[in-house]
């Protein structure tokens, strides 16, 4: 059996829609991008196409600067770096008394829930879509200092539904609850949780490129979603949103609540400029 101190550092990302492993620190491989631009990804470091090169200096820098996947993660921070960014919304939600607390995915980690707002967007500012982490003690540590929950120390598996079963027990009546476009059918499994339970569960999809028309019929029961660079959400949410906010990188707003949310983001973006703004052209690859 093998002992918990000798298990394998593996953190895995994707980014343009290609694999990053990160271990120890090092970015150890990178998989070609099937997405060559994205204006968020040029507003971090200046590239205007996705490559190997430019993904793996982007992992590299933000591990050196957030502590990405390391003991040296930052996991508590009060910058909204992006306009509609996810975590920078629910946590003006929170802000806001309209999200009590966030269910969000941490590298080092696993599935987080949090009532702090700044935990909640140290944590989701820097994040790419995250695959598959393992713990580290001391991000896990971080996180239980600042209150939050960490759903399984020993593993850092990650799981939304059970995040947010977790979240009910403990009290929490309004729920943020992040969602990966690929794993879209979860959102079936927290409608039904939602309804058995009597709490709201506000859901964001995110990381949307390649989704399906299966996908989009479960998105379509989400309260707010990006449009990343699929050429099916534009077309589909376009239509049928309640509100589009932002074009380089739409979000949609989906339901009631998600439109406010990002109502009132906007109305903070139109106070304060955000700190990173996105590039001046659409995706052109979309997929």
């Amino acid at each position: 059996m093998k002992d918990d101190n000798t298990k394998e550092d593996r953190h895995v990302w994707e980014i343009g829609k290609g694999r990053v492993v990160i271990s120890n620190g090092k970015v150890v491989s990178v998989a070609e991008p099937l997405v060559k631009y994205c204006p968020i990804h040029e507003a971090w470091i200046g590239a205007k196409v996705h490559t190997i090169k430019t993904i793996s200096r982007h992992t590299r820098w933000k591990i050196q600067d957030f502590g990405l996947c390391t003991k040296n993660r930052r996991v508590y921070s009060k910058m909204k770096g992006i306009g509609y960014g996810c975590s920078e919304t629910l946590m003006t939600g929170m802000q806001n008394q309209l999200v009590d607390a966030v269910v969000i995915a941490c590298d080092g980690a696993g599935t987080v829930i949090t009532d702090v707002p700044e935990v909640e967007q140290g944590i989701g500012g820097p994040m790419n879509a995250l695959i598959e982490t393992s713990p580290i003690p001391e991000v896990i540590s971080k996180l239980q200092t600042h209150g939050a929950i960490v759903l399984d120390p020993d593993s850092a598996k990650l799981n939304t539904l059970e995040g947010v079963k977790i979240a009910i027990i403990r009290g929490y009546k309004r729920i943020g609850a992040i969602v990966v476009g690929p794993q879209a059918t979860v959102i079936e499994e927290l409608r039904q949780l939602e309804t058995r339970s009597g709490v709201q569960i506000i859901i964001f999809v995110v990381h949307t490129t390649g989704v399906t028309p299966q996908d989009i019929k479960y998105i379509e029961k989400a309260d707010m979603a990006h449009g990343c660079a699929s050429k099916l959400m534009r077309e589909h949410f376009d239509l049928k949103a309640r509100k589009k906010f932002g074009s380089l990188v739409p979000v949609y707003a989906l339901s009631e609540i998600g439109e406010k949310l990002l109502t009132l983001r906007d109305e903070e973006c139109l106070r304060e400029r955000p700190s990173i703004v996105v590039g001046d052209k659409p995706p052109p690859d979309l997929i």
